[in-house]
């Protein structure tokens, strides 16, 4: 049998009501995908869609789960030349999506994503090739599974840390490409991260401290003073690259600054926090993005 030419690695649990949507957006591709849902406890319709319109299903407890520990899993499984993510919330918005990512790889680079701006805010117009020494510069800025493809050499040779609790897929690409080699950003590639707020206020807080908090771990996070905080929630654009160009006084730059500033506390009072766990335990979306552009 013909290897395909990429596989699609779906994380879910409890998507039943996004994921018909997503397969469809990768059935629709100019370049034929295999599709491996990797699962991890859905008790509603999930498993049920997910069997009818993927070509691998694999399941664990959820008490296993991590965002890492589903990606590698899935890509142990995957037979396509090429590896990529999709999450159970995401439709791709273009039929030759896959299509464009994967002439970034064929062309050499480690992996590509979708992004809107570069590292310090300005709008992408053109795929942005960003090294080891640009992804080390600009810490907080970086490569997203929200919707990905990458080389499964690189990834067997630098699987994902199954022990973080977010930020996976930015961890994975300072590995990746610390030997050389590039990861590329491209506006075509971008997708909706609305799915993020979506799942309600309390839940996106959430998820940005586990994100930001991730990144502290690896690489300490500059101080966040109180008025460093208010001026990003004015400014049209925000001093810190954790929070997002959206509307200035807005809610979602609300959330932003709060969750930033949440996440600096255990730097002021001198304490650090322990984002590395086992699993993530109950999480609620399997699409992980901490975010080339913000996706």
């Amino acid at each position: 049998m013909t290897s395909p030419a990429v596989s699609l690695i779906v994380r879910t649990c409890n998507s039943a009501a996004t994921l018909p949507d997503t397969l469809a957006s990768i059935r629709r591709q100019t370049v034929a995908a295999e599709v491996v849902v990797v699962d991890s406890g859905s008790t509603d319709e999930t498993l049920d869609i997910a069997r009818a319109g993927a070509d691998q299903v694999l399941t664990y407890p959820q008490h296993e789960f991590s965002y890492g520990r589903a990606l590698n899993r899935g890509a142990a499984s995957a037979r396509g030349r090429y590896c990529g993510a999709v999450s159970s919330h995401t439709v791709l918005p273009r039929e030759d999506w896959l299509e464009i990512a994967l002439a970034h790889l064929d062309a050499g680079a480690v992996a590509a994503c979708g992004a809107a701006e570069d590292a310090v805010h300005r709008p992408l117009t053109a795929p942005l090739h960003a090294d080891a020494a640009y992804l080390a510069e600009h810490r907080y800025w970086g490569f997203t599974n929200t919707a990905s493809c990458w080389d499964p050499e690189v990834w067997r040779a630098e699987p994902f840390d199954e022990t973080l609790v977010a930020s996976e897929d930015q961890e994975w690409s300072w590995r990746a490409v610390a030997a050389g080699g590039h990861v590329v950003a491209d506006p075509r590639l971008l997708v909706s991260g609305s799915h993020r707020r979506q799942a309600g206020l309390r839940r996106y807080h959430a998820r940005m401290v586990a994100e930001i908090r991730a990144l502290e771990h690896l690489r300490p996070l500059a101080p966040y003073p109180w008025w460093t905080a208010l001026a990003d929630w004015a400014r049209a654009v925000p001093l810190d690259p954790f929070v997002s160009r959206t509307r200035r006084f807005g809610r979602t730059r609300l959330l932003d600054v709060a969750a930033r500033w949440d996440a600096g506390s255990g730097a002021r009072r001198g304490t650090r926090p322990q984002p590395r766990v086992a699993a993530l335990g109950q999480a609620q979306e399997h699409g992980q993005g901490q975010r080339v552009g913000r996706a």
